[in-house]
């Protein structure tokens, strides 16, 4: 599993004072318009994202990368945006190590299986 660099509590103060306490999420990353910025209160709560470079790059707990926002944007940045580039780097990670995806499972009867059921209820195999 991948290293977090985590951000400090210094750092993190620092951005809550840059962010007037205001959602910085900003642009389609966050689900908002190109060049849009939240701007909603803090007052429910804030996360701190790590945006552009993730988590888990070496050097990205810095100030500049840290973005101060409310949690509907950071779910939203999570759901679309994080989770499936980690999926794809993992995807692209295993066809360069040879790593093949898993045989789907065939439920007996249906079209990938060996077997199958004919109208009388009898079960042959399908190669025959």
């Amino acid at each position: 599993m991948a290293k977090r660099y985590e951000f400090t509590k210094a750092i993190k103060r620092e951005a809550l004072k840059r962010s007037g306490r205001r959602c910085e999420a900003i642009g389609t990353v966050y689900g908002l318009g190109p060049g849009e910025r939240c701007n909603a209160p803090l007052d429910q709560g804030v996360e701190f994202d790590h945006y552009p470079a993730p988590a888990t790059d070496p050097g990205s707990d810095t100030l500049e990368n840290c973005v101060a926002c409310c949690p509907t944007c950071h779910r939203r940045k999570t759901g679309a945006y994080d989770v499936p580039m980690q999926a794809k780097g993992k995807r692209v990670s295993d066809k360069h190590l040879g790593i093949k995806p898993r045989p789907r499972s065939t439920f007996p009867g249906s079209r990938n299986s060996k077997f199958k059921r004919r109208m009388d209820g009898t079960i042959v195999r399908r190669d025959a």
